[in-house]
């Protein structure tokens, strides 16, 4: 399995560490708001030009933890450590068990 970036995001409804946006109907990502390392892996996959992120919500009440997407890099805000995202890909999947958060995790395409 090949190694892919895999952002982390607290559930819509649970508190916020960080500024997201989420779609209107909750599903998918809009843009994030994170720190330094997670934004360069981010301009990374921008500057690759086909690299997906893959988007992992946490565990929230009644909510398992999944994979619930993947998106490409859009535009990148280094001020606000900000990463806004296109081409959204619903996807649904168990995260990697070697996935302890945002960071790189062997995980299927």
């Amino acid at each position: 399995m090949p190694n892919r970036l895999v952002v982390l995001v607290a559930h819509p409804d649970d508190e916020q560490r960080y500024e997201n946006r989420w779609s209107p109907t909750m599903e998918q990502l809009v843009f994030i708001t994170t720190n330094p390392k997670i934004f360069t892996q981010c301009q990374r996959a921008l500057d690759g030009g086909n690299e997906w992120v893959y988007v992992q919500r946490m565990e929230y009440g009644p909510h398992k933890s999944r994979v619930i997407g993947r998106a490409k890099v859009a535009r990148l805000d280094e001020a606000k450590l900000r990463v806004w995202f296109e081409n959204w890909e619903d996807y649904d999947a168990a995260p990697s068990p070697a996935f302890g958060g945002s960071t790189f995790a062997n995980f299927p395409e």
